[in-house]
């Protein structure tokens, strides 16, 4: 055989393998697509990929029956609440584990005047109000909704400007799975790169996937290489040794021992100004406009459901209001008040300085456990002031099965 020939049957042979490969490909993404192995139905059947969002979805359906209470919100609503109950409990909080509000669940069966009552944290860090939307509609309908929720907000909740659209937020993006967002895409991806993207995993199931099949593959990693909370695993790596181990993509939010608040003292007050610098650098008026869309969305959900809703609006320091262009902070009130009174809910503004000083808070915008008690007292004031918060509170349980096989999502 002649070089020439030689060359050219190389030629053959490489564009074959190519076209073999190619072939193969498309063949695993039909038979995928055919079967959809990943489709989610439940929330039991997410993977547990140690986000934030994870950790709070599997606890939620873990639960034996739906809460009477739920928070819905930021880290705003989190914190002081997972702080509170350390200190109330005198003993360690570990965020992965705790997503109860136990102080509000004593609070509320003093003050309704109810043997028990449930409370559960869904507050994310970050979160935008797309975000709880999100929750609302995917979590909280069917037989896992709750009697009330509280939905703690801010005006910070509609115009981040660190977050381009709600459509590729780590909460809005792990619960798509658990309803069709084909209604509401060009609201949650008006990026036309970001719209692409969903499209194209429309079409190409692995594409599609990638985010599921990444958090399959971590989970068996961190098996496999024994990560345990906090300390060393069975095989003696550390977390820190652990996300090394991980690409990137893989690498958790959170673990066990990761965070986890001491039930005998404060955080010390950290200068977040520069943070806030950014997230308010503009108004950020095209994502304002659509989380305001995401708003009445869920209060619509949660009318339609039968849940009661009270909306706060979160306390926060003087500075942190001043630092926002000039006329967001009373729009951004106008259209929650006038939205949430026009569905008959609960508004409830709570950012007052004389109740809330900023000695209550460890940064510009976050309280600490003093903040949280008196956050939850006036919270649980207003919902006794409501005479439907109290009659659905007083109500006694439906006869049924846990939360756990709650009925569909609505959309």
């Amino acid at each position: 055989m002649s070089k020439t020939d030689k060359n050219q049957f190389k030629t053959v042979v490489t564009k074959s393998r190519a076209l073999a490969v190619i072939g193969l490909v498309l063949a695993v993404n039909l038979a995928l697509s055919l079967t959809n192995p990943f489709a989610k139905t439940s929330i039991e059947e997410l993977p547990k990929d140690h986000s934030w969002i994870s950790w709070s979805v599997h606890d939620y359906a873990s639960q034996t029956k739906a809460p009477d209470v739920v928070y819905v919100g930021s880290s705003l609503l989190l914190h002081p609440l997972t702080m509170l109950d350390a200190h109330h409990l005198k003993k360690p909080m570990d965020y992965a584990d705790h997503h109860r509000s136990v102080y509000t669940e004593e609070r509320i069966a003093a003050k309704v005047g109810i043997p028990s009552a449930s409370c559960f944290n869904f507050a994310m860090p970050g979160g935008m109000i797309s975000d709880d939307w999100m929750i609302v509609e995917s979590v909280l309908t069917g037989k896992r909704k709750p009697k009330v929720i509280v939905l703690g907000l801010c005006a910070r909740d509609f115009m981040d400007n660190k977050v381009r659209c709600p459509g590729v937020t780590p909460t809005f993006k792990y619960l798509s799975k658990l309803i069709n967002i084909d209604p509401i895409v060009d609201l949650a991806l008006p990026n036309i790169m970001d719209r692409t993207d969903y499209l194209i995993g429309k079409v190409a199931y692995l594409w599609q996937a990638k985010p599921v099949v990444q958090g399959l593959l971590s989970d068996v990693a961190r098996r496999i290489a024994g990560g345990s909370s906090g300390a060393a695993g069975g095989n003696g790596f550390t977390p820190e040794q652990l996300d090394k181990l991980l690409t990137a993509d893989m690498a958790s939010e959170l673990e066990r021992g990761m965070l986890v608040e001491p039930p005998d003292r404060e955080r010390q007050f950290s200068d977040n100004t520069k943070e806030y610098s950014e997230r308010y650098k503009s108004r950020h008026d095209s994502l304002f406009k659509v989380e305001k869309q995401f708003f009445d969305k869920l209060l619509d959900t949660a009318k339609k459901n039968d849940v009661r809703v009270v909306v706060v609006n979160m306390p926060l320091t003087s500075l942190n209001v001043r630092m926002m262009p000039p006329g967001i902070y009373d729009e951004y009130l106008e259209a929650v008040r006038t939205s949430t009174e026009k569905r008959g809910f609960v508004f409830a503004n709570l950012n007052d300085d004389t109740k809330f000083p900023s000695s209550l808070f460890y940064d510009t915008v976050h309280m600490n456990s003093v903040g949280g008690q008196r956050l939850v007292d006036a919270v649980v004031d207003v919902i006794y002031q409501d005479k439907i918060c109290i009659e659905k509170l007083r109500q006694p349980e439906a006869n049924g099965s846990g939360i756990a096989d709650g009925g569909s999502p609505t959309m």
